[in-house]
């Protein structure tokens, strides 16, 4: 009898470290000298709590020491850790998701080293110092400016760090984010233990950024830190219209204070993004939109100045000023132009989950080699591409235009009439109404999803004509083209 409770305990205790050892995570890529600096690449998936627990499981003493570092630094500016933990108690924290990731990673670090004693507050503190260290620059290209390349998306982000003294930030992190309740996947470019964001990309081919820390004042209480807001922006948003993507973010934000001031790059690919400017009197309080003056609307540009959108600044002004003209703006010459920095992304997108990404960082000598990653080959094929496609696609050329613009549908045959096609100025306001009357699917591929018809006239023709009205101004339009249910939408550029 003795015999078997002994062997029963035994049981226990090794099925107890076998669930511990079987985390929702694991490490694909990781490329780290002696001293620990250098980049891995890593996945998690399942709930939150399960992908932070991963995450501290995996990086346990690169976690375990970046607290300690934190620590030491709080001290020599002349305060505790407990001062900082006390005062980030008064932050508002988003998404709400983000707290369970905390308690996670703080128990995924101290199951693997049982003496760290880490708690949840302890990963909050190092996850809220991005935003007080960070400047940057970064670029976007699409439309008529990438013509000649295989992306309709071409955007890079470089940061030029401001050194805090945390030698774990030379293990750069690109942790890879796969949650199972339907939020989307997103992948974070930073360091060990962070969920908050200076850099990070999404399902939908959203490049999200930080630019600028300085300003004075205090934060007013409750306020959003925009490393939080900048991770809440990414993930939020589950519309598969990527056009509403920013208004619906900016909406949201525009209810907070803001902790410090500065801008969030919101780069949705095809022209819908935008910069969200933050002030914290202000708080989220403007959008700037893709300028018309800047190549046609088709590029967007941000530093750590609040200029007006109109032009391609440092380091890709030469670059753009010999290649965006004539569509030759590459994911190469993008990247090649930028040059290095404490890191740089650059991403080209061709559809949702269909997206190439590269990244590289700074080690105290050099630079990592460069990480290439193409977006399915990491998440597999998104559930959507299972799913029934789009039923419309929408054109418009040329754009931007100052006379006529030719819009142009397709859409899958046989299941609808008549769409209506509308146009509204860029505060929401609809200006044209375009008729649709008469006009008829082609019926002649009606085996869906095989072939895609075109949407034409019942003389075969397939497209429609906007010419404004001598009432209307030059400036950025949308276009609107909806179906039954499904709906889509251009964003176009009128130079009178």
């Amino acid at each position: 009898m003795k015999n078997r409770i002994f062997l029963t305990l035994i049981a226990f205790l090794l099925l107890s470290n076998l669930c511990l050892a079987q985390v929702n995570g694991e490490i694909l890529e990781q490329d780290l000298d002696s001293t620990g600096y250098g980049y891995s690449v890593a996945k998690f998936w399942g709930s939150h709590y399960e992908m932070g627990y991963a995450y501290g499981n995996l990086f346990a003493d690169d976690i375990y020491l970046m607290v300690q570092e934190a620590m030491d630094l709080v001290v020599s500016w002349g305060y505790t850790w407990a001062d900082l933990l006390y005062l980030s108690g008064f932050y508002t924290y988003k998404p709400d998701c983000i707290l369970e990731e905390f308690s996670g990673i703080a128990a995924g670090v101290n199951d693997s080293i049982p003496t760290a004693g880490l708690t949840s507050d302890d990963i909050r503190g190092i996850n809220l110092f991005g935003d007080v260290a960070y400047m940057c620059r970064a670029v976007s290209s699409w439309g008529s400016t990438v013509e000649h390349s295989e992306f309709t998306t071409i955007s890079t982000r470089r940061l030029d760090y401001y050194s805090l003294g945390i030698e774990s930030q030379y293990h750069h992190v690109i942790t890879i984010f796969d949650p199972s309740d339907g939020s989307p996947k997103w992948i974070n470019f930073g360091w060990p233990g962070l969920v908050s964001v200076t850099t990070g990309l999404n399902e939908f081919g959203t490049v999200a950024s930080l630019h600028d820390y300085s300003g004075s004042g205090s934060p007013a209480p409750m306020a959003l830190p925009r490393v939080l807001a900048c991770r809440y922006a990414l993930t939020m948003v589950t519309n598969p219209d990527i056009s509403t993507h920013l208004d619906t973010v900016f909406a949201e934000l525009n209810s907070y204070s803001c902790a410090t001031p500065g801008f969030l790059n919101y780069y949705v690919p095809d022209g819908h993004g935008g910069v969200i400017k933050h002030d914290r009197s202000l708080g989220y309080y403007e959008v700037r939109y893709p300028h018309p003056d800047c190549y046609g609307g088709e590029a967007l540009y941000t530093n750590n100045s609040d200029i007006t959108g109109s032009t391609i600044g440092s380091p890709w002004t030469y670059y753009y000023s010999t290649n965006a003209l004539t569509g030759d703006i590459t994911m190469t010459g993008q990247w090649s132009a930028s040059g290095p920095s404490f890191h740089r992304v650059t991403v080209g997108f061709r559809g949702r989950g269909d997206i190439k990404i590269w990244f590289d960082g700074e080690l105290p000598s050099g630079y990592t080699p460069r990480v290439e990653l193409e977006w399915d080959e990491v998440l597999g094929v998104p559930e959507f591409e299972r799913e029934m496609p789009s039923r419309i696609t929408l054109n418009a050329y040329p754009n931007p235009f100052n006379s006529t613009v030719t819009i142009s549908l397709s859409v899958i045959p046989g299941l609808v009439r008549n769409p209506e096609i509308e146009i509204f100025d860029i505060n929401g306001r609809r200006v044209s109404v375009i008729s649709s009357e008469g006009f008829q699917p082609d019926e002649k591929s009606p085996t869906y999803p095989q072939e895609i018809s075109p949407f034409g006239r019942n003389d075969g023709g397939r497209e429609f004509i906007w010419q404004p009205d001598e009432t209307i101004g030059s400036g950025v339009y949308l276009v609107r083209a909806k179906i039954g249910d499904k709906d889509n939408t251009k964003r176009v550029v009128y130079l009178k």
